[in-house]
């Protein structure tokens, strides 16, 4: 699958050409001249981050958000997992700038980094890019995982409105660096819904054993109540990554979460997936493998 933005990369085989020096970023002490003032470190539901004084959060499994007061300035991190395609640091910048509805401009500057363990590569990207028309000025650090023929990916950005970004080009770089992963529940959101599923059944086992009848219909309240927060958390996961789920008829039913770059998916027995927007294409036709097209699944 060829990934869907072209172009040589700021670095790497595609530009074998030596990135430009390191890009400076030193931090001001709170209270200097051109400093972000008093600074938090915390840690919300998902992710760890020093929050500026008067800043504002917002956070998902996936997502976190950390807005100036005057919303001029952001650190924006978003992370997916299990993605088919094998991205690059630069590639996924692109992806996920793209995901967001926000366009890239242009790489000013890059070079790679050492990635975090158990990552395979990272890089640290100046880019110019949009928000609904508005320039704007950031760094971008990418972090990207290959293995088990999946992909592994995260993004946080340090950005503001051009006219601003010298106000912020100082100190806000350095900020997104202390963003982290909270717990292992990050980028996972299936993971709570399950987790929360599994506490209301044993819940419901124990009032069974009190009263059958009462438990009957508490049983009814809660598996009602889960399965329309799944069905939320399930449609709000999707539109956040661009990915659809579909399921292997070869392995009991598992949803996989795949790219919303093709419309429809094959899978062997052996778990080789394919995917192709043609409508007529069937890889069963000149192949000895047994091939199954790929359904939705359904929350």
């Amino acid at each position: 699958m060829n990934f869907p933005f072209h172009g040589p990369p700021p670095f790497g085989p595609g530009n074998p050409q030596q990135p430009p020096q390191p890009m400076p970023v030193s931090m001001p002490y709170p209270g200097q001249a051109g400093g972000p003032g008093a600074i938090q470190r915390t840690a919300g539901r998902f992710f760890r981050f020093a929050l500026p004084a008067g800043w504002q959060v917002q956070e998902n499994s996936n997502m976190l958000c950390l807005t100036s007061p005057d919303q001029r300035a952001a650190i924006m991190t978003v992370g997916l997992v299990g993605m088919m395609q094998a991205f690059s640091p630069d590639q996924f910048v692109h992806y996920a700038m793209h995901m967001q509805q926000m366009q890239v401009t242009g790489f000013l500057n890059g070079r790679p980094m050492q990635p975090p363990p158990g990552g395979t590569s990272a890089g640290m990207f100046e880019i110019t890019y949009t928000v609904n028309g508005i320039p704007c000025h950031g760094v971008a650090l990418s972090n990207v995982t290959l293995g088990y023929g999946q992909c592994n990916a995260s993004m946080t950005l340090a950005g503001a409105r051009a006219e601003a970004w010298p106000q912020f080009s100082g100190w806000l770089p350095q900020l997104a660096t202390e963003v982290g992963p909270a717990g292992s529940q990050t980028f996972m959101a299936g993971q709570v819904a399950a987790d929360n599923l599994r506490n209301s059944v044993e819940l419901g086992q124990h009032f069974r054993a009190v009263n059958d009848y009462t438990q009957d219909q508490w049983q009814q309240v809660t598996n009602d109540r889960w399965a329309s927060d799944e069905r939320r958390n399930f449609e709000f996961r999707e539109n956040l990554g661009a990915v659809h789920t579909y399921t292997n008829p070869y392995d009991n039913g598992r949803p996989i979460e795949l790219s919303t770059q093709y419309r429809f998916y094959w899978v062997n027995r052996r778990g080789q997936i394919v995917g192709s927007d043609d409508p007529s294409y069937d890889p069963r036709v000149g192949s000895t493998d047994e091939w199954s097209e790929m359904p939705r699944y359904r929350a």
